[in-house]
């Protein structure tokens, strides 16, 4: 058994299943899932004019570095950024943990971000759908960026959900208990 915490860090482009695979992990491998856009909703909560960009780098990093200092692996959830965020992020909480880097890929991953808002009955997505929705040009323009899996120098594995889970969860787990 490992010695120092892991972080089994999910990224892809918004719509690519983050977070759905996120759950299922942390299901399969009964450790604790953060959201990055959960922990905004969280600031948000609070103070509704927070900046994203401050709220990533003041809470979500503390939070887990805090985490990982006390020994605790667990599975993020975030949007990284090829050129941003290997500086903003990742450097930051590899001192503290062991990296797994699972990038999830799929063929169209803003349509299916926009049919998810469209569609969604959620309060928390109804009261904030056309700001969501408003989302899908920033999101579309920063694509090149969130969309390739980025070379952090992890154990890394790429998940195609374009139609499930490719590799499947079974190999996903394998992998991550595999690099622990």
């Amino acid at each position: 058994m490992p010695n120092i915490p892991s972080i089994i860090y999910i990224s892809g482009a918004p719509g690519a299943g983050k977070t759905t695979l996120a759950k299922i992990l942390s299901e399969q491998l009964y450790v604790p899932h953060i959201s990055s856009d959960l922990v905004h909703g969280g600031v948000a909560l609070t103070n509704p004019k927070h900046n994203r960009r401050e709220t990533l780098n003041n809470v979500f990093v503390p939070i887990m570095i805090n985490l990982a200092k006390k020994k605790v692996s667990f599975i993020a959830d975030h949007v990284l950024q090829q050129g941003v965020s290997e500086g903003d992020i990742i450097n930051r909480i590899k001192p503290y943990a062991n990296i797994i880097y699972i990038h999830v890929e799929t063929a169209n991953p803003l349509e299916r971000y926009k049919n998810r808002i469209e569609t969604s009955t959620l309060p928390s997505v109804v009261d904030r759908r056309d700001h969501l929705l408003g989302l899908i040009k920033p999101h579309s323009e920063n694509l090149s960026k969130t969309a390739n899996q980025l070379n952090l120098d992890v154990p890394t594995i790429t998940v195609n959900t374009d139609d499930g889970y490719t590799p499947d969860v079974d190999a996903i787990v394998a992998f991550v208990r595999q690099n622990l």
